[in-house]
């Protein structure tokens, strides 16, 4: 057992000190018990550590430009916790073995889980639904699908209640690519939301991205916003890259930011 004293604890202001026990931490408060060793961290900040909720690792730095150098080597002593979508529209499922090997390789320095990602959709790539089953017996933490890239609506529905099916079947979290698009009709999130608010597994299911909410209008947006409580549906934006994919069609009002020969100079 190890006990920090004098610690900066992060939004908690009543507690200095920390019991620490094989690496977990068991108790925060002021005059604990005392421990094996005492280390005085003598004001330092402590906060909780960072985490990716949304990577593609299978494609990172596949470009092999000089920003692809990683020159520190310190990513896994600040980031240790990763959710990363690997695209599993692949027949040798390539991308998928190597983070497995990657994710046993590294678990004791940072915490990686997988989805099971059909890039190319689960339908619109042949058998694209079939290799997402097979990653998820091979090992993948989670089940991803892409229902707005799907060729049709309907389609695009089936492949959210085959998420949610294959979640149920083998005890699986869900992280989907969910209305990715400035299209505002593109609702895949309120079928996704009521499914796992019928398997009473919101908690467990994330809707990355969600663009397209982001222009619904108040009468959808504040019924869909109640049942989002409801269901406890976690959600994962991720600004730095929508801000400049949408709105690239916008001419007024511009719902990103303007890219160079695009209908969005228009609005001048």
């Amino acid at each position: 057992m190890k006990k920090f004293i004098n610690a900066n604890i992060y939004r908690n202001n009543d507690a200095t000190e920390i019991l620490v026990e094989n690496g977990v931490i068991r108790v925060l408060g002021t005059d604990l018990p005392p421990a094996e060793e005492t280390i005085d961290l003598k004001g330092r900040l402590v906060v909780p550590p960072y985490v990716d909720a949304h990577l593609h690792l299978d494609y990172v730095y596949t470009g092999g430009s000089k920003g692809a150098k990683n020159n520190t080597g310190t990513l896994f002593e600040g980031v240790q916790f990763i959710r990363t979508h690997i695209d599993v529209c692949d027949p040798n499922l390539t991308g998928l073995k190597a983070m497995l090997e990657v994710r046993e390789q590294l678990k004791d320095n940072v915490t990686i889980q997988i989805v099971a990602f059909p890039q190319e959709g689960m339908y619109a790539y042949k058998g694209g639904d079939e290799m997402v089953e097979e990653a998820l017996k091979m090992g993948a933490d989670c089940v991803g699908s892409i229902p707005h890239f799907e060729w049709a609506r309907e389609i695009g529905e089936k492949s959210i209640h085959r998420t949610v099916e294959l979640a149920v079947k083998y005890d699986k979290l869900i992280d989907v690519h969910c209305d990715e698009t400035d299209d505002v009709m593109s609702r895949f999130v309120e079928l996704l939301n009521a499914l796992a608010m019928t398997e009473d597994i919101g908690t467990r299911t994330a809707a990355s991205h969600t663009c397209s909410f982001g222009s619904a209008d108040n009468a959808y947006a504040f019924r869909m916003m109640r049942l989002f409580q409801r269901s406890g549906l976690n959600f994962i934006a991720l600004p730095t890259e929508n801000a400049y994919l949408q709105g690239r069609q916008d001419i007024y009002p511009l719902r990103g930011i303007p890219v160079p020969e695009t209908g969005a100079e228009l609005r001048h």
